[in-house]
């Protein structure tokens, strides 16, 4: 069973990854799937690390969010992965799809994203749905009717709030069911955005709060997502000081509940900095709760 965690292509979901595949943290059941939002050099060096690790991974073809789609000249171009045999060809099924985005060598395996039903209904009986190896999904009875025995699920399971400090509300959610990696609905595999979920903001918004956002597993194999919110939440000014609030709730909440396969490198990093008195920045911390998130995959993914 595959796991195809999905990216758009901001600096530290970039960040995270290529420090993961420098890490070993990958194998050939960990998929990633990356949007590109930037012609940046994030986005060069990370692909070039799947590469130089041969780490099977995909690029969308036809990016469907912000500006990286619009022009064919980049200043940072990708390597030419397109003749590696563990390079995953994909693409989103969305007005500008061409069939020869998901064009494979023999050894290659290619991956259509669908989330458009009316569309999926006229590629039914074309070549490109049937040549594709694996379609990804929302769990969509009608359009996994279509798709068949090539349908992987892509799911969005983490809660969006406009407004951080609303995560305060309910503190523990559940964010995949104990059977997610038996796919039981007849699916071939299963993605998600991780923490980040599948709503797209070009920029990031200010906020007067802060919110650190850990998955772990159960002792019944449930995946559930904790949200750490700070409290001093009625201005935007003292973000260090909300980190702190935040980390003076999650360090004894982990102390509590998480060993094991929970305890993974990443968290222990965050944990690091709650004993300190340094402010490691938003960006940092965003990249340390997706590293714990596929840390704790690839672990689940070698002891099922």
């Amino acid at each position: 069973m595959i796991y195809y965690p999905y990216f758009r292509g901001r600096m530290y979901d970039l960040l995270a990854l290529k420090e993961l595949c420098e890490e070993d943290w990958f194998n050939s059941q960990i998929v990633p799937i990356i949007e590109p939002v930037r012609d940046s050099k994030e986005l060069q060096r990370t692909v070039q690390t799947f590469v130089d690790k041969k780490q099977p991974f995909s690029v969308i073809a036809n990016p469907q969010v912000s500006v990286y789609g619009l022009n064919d000249t980049k200043l940072y171009p990708l390597p030419n992965v397109y003749n590696l045999d563990f390079y995953v060809p994909s693409a989103i099924l969305a007005a500008d799809f061409r069939s020869d985005f998901i064009k494979t060598l023999p050894q290659q395996e290619a991956i259509l994203i669908v989330n458009n039903y009316e569309l999926l209904k006229v590629y039914r009986d074309t070549p490109a749905l049937k040549k594709v190896n694996r379609v990804l999904i929302p769990n969509v009875a009608r359009m996994h009717k279509i798709v068949g025995s090539k349908a992987a699920s892509l799911t969005d399971p983490f809660t969006f709030h406009h407004h951080v400090e609303d995560y305060n509300q309910l503190d523990d959610e559940f964010f995949e069911g104990s059977d997610w990696y038996q796919q039981i609905d007849g699916f071939k595999g299963f993605g998600d955005y991780s923490m980040l979920g599948h709503i797209y903001f070009d920029k990031g918004m200010p906020s007067r709060a802060i919110a650190i956002h850990i998955i772990y597993v159960t002792a019944d194999g449930s995946l559930r997502v904790h949200h750490f919110v700070s409290d001093s939440n009625e201005s935007m000014r003292g973000q260090k000081q909300k980190f702190f609030e935040a980390m003076n709730k999650l360090e004894p909440w982990v102390h509590k509940n998480i060993n094991g396969l929970n305890l993974t490198p990443a968290l222990e990093t965050l944990l690091e900095y709650g004993n300190g008195d340094k402010f490691p920045g938003l960006g940092v911390i965003k990249k340390l709760s997706i590293k714990h998130h596929l840390e704790l995959m690839s672990r689940l993914s070698e002891h099922r």
